[in-house]
């Protein structure tokens, strides 16, 4: 299985004193509704970062090759809090496509599976703490209309 993943944030800051606390994020996405393409998953660390790509702390694609949930590790990040974005890139085109109106035509979800319909959820609304060895976080994507 090809996964590809990046990370911007793995360790402590250079000059930083001292070991810093870090945890694991494992995910478990669900509700996928094909099996084709593949699940794009972003990590942010705040809401001046939030859905902006290239401001992400980590980014992960796994091509979907069953029905099943999927269940990954993200890596490991200091403690604090954070915010998931994740979309099941039907056509792997490597972005979520959107129609004329801007609504998205591929399913997605957000950490804490908040449900606005009419906006994208805030940082607030989709953050988490991490503040253990190991955290699982369930993901549910679903389409825009399933809202």
């Amino acid at each position: 299985m090809k996964i590809l993943w990046m990370s911007l944030m793995l360790s402590p800051a250079a000059g930083s004193a001292g070991p810093v606390d870090t945890g694991l994020v494992v995910l478990n996405i669900q509700n996928l509704e094909t099996v084709q393409g593949a699940v794009h998953i972003a990590l942010y660390d705040s809401e001046v970062n939030f859905m902006k790509v290239e401001k992400r702390v980590a980014g992960l694609a796994i091509p979907v090759k069953s029905g099943a949930a999927i269940k990954a590790e993200l890596g490991r990040f200091p403690f604090g809090a954070y915010a998931l974005a994740v979309f099941h890139d039907l056509n792997d085109n490597g972005i979520l496509d959107k129609n004329a109106l801007g609504i998205p035509t591929e399913p997605y979800g957000f950490s804490n599976n908040p449900r606005p319909k009419w906006r994208a959820p805030t940082f607030r609304e989709a953050r988490f703490e991490l503040r253990q060895a190991e955290l699982e976080l369930k993901v549910e994507i679903k389409r825009w209309k399933d809202y």
